[in-house]
């Protein structure tokens, strides 16, 4: 029976430093603790879609990257695979995001007659919507890349700020963020979160470090709209598969 206690209290030893060693190095933030996470990217041979694939990766996740033309991509991780997919087609989703965690999109893409109806980002949230019906409580969390102009400051939204020239390509692509915005919010029980950039958005340096909002811009110390890298706005995609806080919400991602 001694040595049963004692083998029991070296076991519980153990476990104590442990526990304080993960604690230190989470402190640090060189690591992450969460369980790897299978997660679907749309976009993800894109500006920012590439560099989500990236973080997740580097993270210990398992990667899908979707692409038309998946010979495109250039990514050489054990963890990653590249399929051929199109985020418009209900039966190539529903094949391509079976059993996944997390689905990310991170998408563009002009609509015939610059309509945003006719938008990718459009037609993928109506595809996914329905994809949500067929799967129910099965279906992956999803996540999706937002416009700067549909936030607000003081209460008027970019997109009606009059910057915009209506019937424009640009001014489609935005109402379609919109829009897709309305879709989720009317869809009881689907899991979203759409991340907006609250300014300028461009390859830069991952600090892991950012800003979270809600619907209106952040702004830093002179009351300049706050920006944010693609790398660390990929940092804060991560962080949200990894550890969600804003399920049902829109938030706007900024230094």
């Amino acid at each position: 029976m001694a040595g049963l206690r004692g083998v029991s209290m070296i076991r519980i030893r153990i476990e104590k430093i442990l526990s304080v060693i993960a604690l230190g190095l989470a402190a640090m933030g060189c690591c992450s603790f969460a369980a790897a996470a299978n997660i679907v990217i749309y976009g993800a041979s894109g500006n920012i879609g590439s560099k989500v694939v990236t973080e997740a990766l580097n993270r210990g996740h398992h990667v899908i990257g979707v692409s038309r033309k998946p010979e495109s991509f250039t990514v050489k991780h054990e963890n990653f695979k590249a399929v051929k997919g199109d985020v418009t087609d209900l039966a190539s989703m529903l094949e391509i995001i079976a059993g996944a965690d997390a689905v990310i999109m991170s998408i563009r893409g002009n609509g015939a007659d610059n309509s945003a109806e006719e938008t990718v980002d459009n037609k993928a949230s109506l595809v996914y919507i329905e994809a949500f019906k067929k799967l129910g409580a099965k279906t992956p969390r999803l996540l999706q890349t937002g416009n700067q102009a549909t936030l607000f400051r003081n209460g008027v939204q970019g997109l009606n700020s009059g910057k915009y020239q209506e019937g424009s390509a640009f001014y489609g692509r935005v109402k379609a963020h919109q829009l897709v915005l309305d879709h989720y919010a009317a869809t009881p029980g689907l899991k979203w979160t759409v991340l907006s950039p609250s300014g300028t958005i461009a390859a830069g340096t991952r600090t892991g470090k950012y800003r979270v909002g809600g619907d209106e811009v952040l702004t830093d110390a002179s009351g300049k709209e706050s920006g944010i890298s693609q790398e660390d706005f990929a940092v804060a995609f991560i962080d949200e598969v990894e550890k969600p806080k804003a399920i049902g919400k829109r938030i706007a991602i900024g230094y």
